[in-house]
């Protein structure tokens, strides 16, 4: 683990926590379809104090196959939408990734021992020996004035092939973690943080909230505020806006 990745660690506040197994739990004790109300990342209640969005109607069976729901191709998409100093030459942003496949048998088993134990908010890549490695790396960016230089993207990412037949279910979970630096030469302030996005293996396609389709992009967006906290969401539409309402 480097420096900033322990710092980030070290330095976690309870707002940068982000988890959304409490949504996936949901169904554990369940037999059959369910409706789930199935938020696309829980950061939106993080980043989004004011704006607590109400997750989408999807149905779901669990443990069902769904080989139409996985995509051959991944891309990452990792962005800090906004920060400060972005204007500052100082500026700077590095960053950590591993993006794992959880098959839904495990993580259901997993993370049902570890909320049993009060661990379940304590998730590393560890603890899920089964997990699929889908990738990994690092980066490292000055330069931060537009939103293009402020992107890091990774595209081509292997992923049904990787993934056994039997468990490519639509429950299964995509793990994303990550470690951040940042540090604003306006504000004078380095800022760490790491955690763990969700992903299921589709998205919803359209306006249609029932149908889905296989997910293409994980997006990864941070925001860095105007008194240095920062915000974080993996949702599509995040990605796209430099503006993101927040309350204290």
């Amino acid at each position: 683990m480097s420096e900033f990745a322990a710092r980030a660690l070290l330095n976690k506040e309870g707002r940068s926590l982000i988890l959304v197994q409490e949504v996936y739990m949901r169904h554990v004790s369940l037999l059959g379809s369910l409706f789930l109300l199935f938020p696309l990342n829980a950061a939106a209640v993080t980043a989004y104090p004011q704006e607590k969005k109400a997750g989408r109607l999807i149905a779901i069976t669990p443990n069902r196959l769904a080989p139409e729901l996985y995509s051959e191709k991944l891309t990452l998409r990792i962005t800090l939408m906004n920060l400060p100093g972005a204007n500052e030459p100082r500026s700077l942003w590095q960053g950590e990734y591993k993006v794992y496949f959880v098959a839904e048998r495990e993580f259901e088993k997993i993370m049902r021992q570890l909320k049993r134990e009060g661990r379940d908010r304590e998730l590393t890549p560890e603890l899920f020996p089964q997990k699929v490695l889908l990738a990994q790396g690092s980066f490292a960016k000055n330069g931060l004035k537009t939103l293009s230089e402020r992107t890091f993207i990774v595209k081509g990412i292997d992923f049904k092939r990787k993934i056994p037949t039997d468990q490519q279910t639509s429950f299964a979970t995509i793990m994303s973690f990550y470690s951040i630096k940042v540090y604003d030469a306006k504000l004078g302030k380095t800022i760490y943080d790491s955690g763990v996005f969700f992903s299921p293996p589709f998205e919803v396609q359209g306006n249609d909230q029932r149908s889905m389709a296989p997910l293409s992009t994980i997006y990864l967006n941070f925001y860095v505020s105007e008194d240095g906290d920062i915000y974080k969401s993996s949702r599509k539409e995040d990605s796209g806006r430099e503006v993101w309402g927040m309350t204290r």
